[in-house]
């Protein structure tokens, strides 16, 4: 689901760029690019005006030039105040020249000093005339014959006004005889400077007009950018149109809407889009709905699942609260289920297990709810039911489940089932509390004999037991605080030869009376108020201290520890029983640590690595209560273990049984292949012994064997096998 979630947000976060509206501060697509165009578009603009002007003012500059030298070459012509005293018609030529000009402000005759001959003004407000300079005059001398013979002065920094300074000469031929002139000749002729004339020109119009004109291109250029913007806006927002509309059904596709519907798109690239999110929709959809039944239904069976049936109990809780009636809850649990595994291996299991699940189906109503709790157990709420109700419908279960036949191969296998069954009403209402209720229940109904049901009843010293528990808890942690718990060691023999081969330590806490307490009275507790941690690690120590002060090269002596699973739950533990053995001196190879079947099974990774780490250490191992658990030969192979102890209940009744004696014969077989070595627990009398040799189990351990003593007892002479057989045909002869 956590995959799912991401994709989403990934594609809501792509595609929302395009929406033009804004969300959260971010940047609006539409406003971005429009504002690129309308500046880049006043960018260019910009640089057209400046160019305008500026070239408008070169342009002007060049032919202000061309005017002024045609301007010079008129008043050349017009030059007479140089050289004739008084020359009205002259003087009345040049006011006529001035007055067609309206540039020309003013028009200046000099003399070749400087000074000033004559000058005609076009207005009263024109400047007042200056003698000519130094400066002024080798500059207009220097432009004599050239072919730019005038000097102007202002340009583009002061394009409205210039002064032109020219100079007036005549020139001779080099020979102005008749007969004696050479037109090819190059020599230059006789020049003679008479004087110069200043033109003064005010070209403000021109100017003005300019700028009037970039003004009105400025207004023009405005107008289109604002047009523009409002056009470029418009287009875009329709452009963008498609994208927007996606916006509504992102945000549902986003919520987990997988229902939403997409509009068609015109523009291809929209249409691509829009086509890969209907496409991720129905992936989506699809996906959704196989992890919904992949969440809620058992993938073997297709019931629902220990989640969803928790979900059920809990809506029924609350309808329970709300109406007045009571429902039942049923725990279902296959019985001998493990000799089906053992005997067939697990696919056959799981096909038994599914036939089971469509029979128990058949067998309950439709508004029940049945579900696979996990392994062989099922659990079954019954609505709107009372007691009667209730206990009819387990009973028409176990019928059923009788009738049931599993064919395997050549075995036929009858499938029975237990039941616990607890009602829901008045004051019982937690659902944990009420599968832990059935869940009772239905282990009465096994020890029953199985193949029963069993209704919860609430023991009247069910509030003495807590008390209870709470005390436990005060005394188990006044034991660990003062050191109060004692070991027992009780030997385990080799069966053909009767030697002692190790000793198992046993804990064990002396009450106020002074009697002793047995570990079934109060590991339960231990268990519950998270104190066996401490308790496995002061078994670990005081192994430690016993082996320091039993064992010695004359007597070597091996022991086997017992370590519950949150012993190897603890980082710890390994660092701990390395430092432990090097404080007292302890072999590591002379300890065994037994550790039970269902968490060798379960195996987790840290289990594994704290075995390997004692392993490394040069540590045993043994695997407790072999045949009481998941009992299956298969992982035995699998997993690194040099003894296997066989349950109890497999040899208390064992000269009786057949079918105990051909699992125990199994078992040693199987532990022979695997390189184990077997140890049968409770052995109390010479007759199992003897079976057990035959049926070639290679340890034993019990009360015939030896029971738990203070100190661990040596054998210099170890009693075989032979021998116990020959004492007890000496007892019985003796009784005879």
């Amino acid at each position: 689901m956590t995959q799912l979630a991401a994709i989403r947000e990934r594609v809501t976060k792509l595609l929302a760029r395009g929406d033009p509206r804004p969300q959260g501060g971010k940047r609006v697509l539409v406003h971005e690019i429009l504002s690129m165009q309308v500046l880049s578009a006043a960018v260019v603009g910009g640089l057209a005006v400046i160019s305008l002007y500026w070239g408008g003012q070169w342009i002007l500059q060049d032919n202000y030039s061309r005017w002024a030298l045609q301007w010079t070459e008129q008043l050349n012509e017009l030059g007479s105040p140089l050289y004739l005293a008084d020359d009205s018609e002259s003087r009345i030529g040049l006011n006529n020249f001035v007055d067609r000009y309206p540039e020309i402000d003013q028009v200046v005759y000099y003399a070749k000093s400087g000074s000033v001959l004559h000058s005609v003004d076009s207005s009263e407000d024109v400047d007042p005339v200056n003698e000519l300079s130094s400066s002024q005059l080798e500059d207009a001398i220097d432009v004599v014959g050239q072919k730019r013979p005038y000097v102007m002065t202002g340009g583009l920094l002061d394009p409205k006004q210039f002064d032109i300074l020219a100079p007036v000469w005549i020139e001779s031929i080099p020979d102005d005889g008749l007969f004696g002139f050479d037109a090819t000749t190059d020599e230059p002729g006789k020049i003679e400077l008479l004087g110069f004339v200043k033109i003064k020109l005010d070209f403000v119009m021109f100017h003005d007009r300019l700028l009037a004109n970039i003004r009105f291109a400025i207004a023009v250029l405005a107008v289109l950018l604002i047009m523009f913007a409002l056009y470029g806006r418009h287009a875009l927002r329709k452009a963008l149109a498609s994208i927007s509309e996606l916006q509504k059904p992102i945000q549902e596709l986003a919520k987990g809407n997988l229902n939403v519907k997409f509009e068609p798109a015109q523009h291809r690239e929209i249409s691509d889009i829009v086509e890969a999110l209907e496409t991720t929709a129905a992936a989506l959809s699809e996906r959704d709905a196989q992890l919904r039944n992949l969440a809620n239904h058992d993938s073997l069976t297709g019931l629902y699942n220990r989640r969803r049936f928790n979900e059920e109990l809990r809506r029924e809780i609350v309808s329970l609260m709300r109406k007045v009636h009571s429902s039942a809850l049923f725990f279902i649990d296959l019985d001998q289920f493990k000799y089906i595994n053992d005997a067939c291996g697990h696919p056959a299991g799981d096909r038994l297990i599914c036939k089971v699940a469509d029979e128990l189906q058949r067998s309950v109503r439709r508004d029940d709810v049945l579900a696979r709790f996990g392994g062989d157990e099922f659990v079954i709420l019954l609505r709107d039911v009372d007691i009667v109700g209730a206990t009819a419908s387990a009973e028409t279960i176990l019928t059923n489940m009788r009738r049931l036949a599993h064919i395997e191969g050549e075995q036929i296998f009858h499938v029975h089932c237990s039941i616990g069954v607890t009602m829901m009403g008045g004051d019982n209402f937690h659902h944990d509390e009420l599968i832990n209720q059935a869940d009772i229940a239905c282990r009465e109904a096994k020890s029953a004999g199985r193949n029963r049901m069993r209704v919860y009843a609430r023991p009247e010293d069910e509030d003495h037991r807590e008390i209870t528990d709470v005390s436990w808890m005060t005394s188990l942690r006044e034991a660990l605080d003062e050191d109060k718990f004692e070991i027992r060691f009780q030997p385990i023999n080799n069966i053909l030869t009767g030697e002692t081969t190790h000793h198992e330590l046993l804990i064990r806490l002396k009450a106020e009376d002074g009697k002793y307490v047995s570990p079934d009275a109060f590991l339960p507790s231990a268990v519950r108020f998270g104190l066996m941690n401490e308790i496995d690690f002061w078994m670990i120590r005081n192994a430690a201290i016993a082996y320091a002060k039993y064992s010695s090269p004359q007597n070597p002596i091996r022991f086997a520890i017992n370590l519950s699973a949150n012993a190897f739950e603890n980082d710890d533990l390994t660092s701990y029983v390395e430092e432990t053995f090097k404080r007292y001196e302890v072999q590591p190879s002379d300890i065994i640590f037994e550790i039970t079947e269902s968490l060798a099974v379960r195996r987790p990774l840290q289990v594994d690595r704290q075995i390997a780490t004692l392993r490394d250490l040069g540590c045993q191992f043994a695997l407790d209560d072999f045949g009481t658990g998941y009992s299956s030969f298969s992982y035995l192979q699998k997993l690194q273990f040099d003894y296997i102890k066989i349950d109890g209940t497999f040899v208390q009744d064992l000269p009786n049984n057949p079918v105990d004696q051909k699992m125990i014969r199994l078992i040693a077989e199987v532990g022979k292949e695997a390189g184990m070595q077997t140890i049968a627990e409770y052995v109390r009398n010479v007759e199992s012994l003897e079976l057990l040799a035959e049926l070639g189990v290679d340890m034993a351990q019990g009360y015939f064997v030896g029971r738990p003593t203070k100190a661990p007892k040596t054998q210099p002479t170890p009693v075989s096998l032979t021998s116990r057989r020959q004492k007890m045909a000496r007892k019985k002869a003796t009784r005879a």
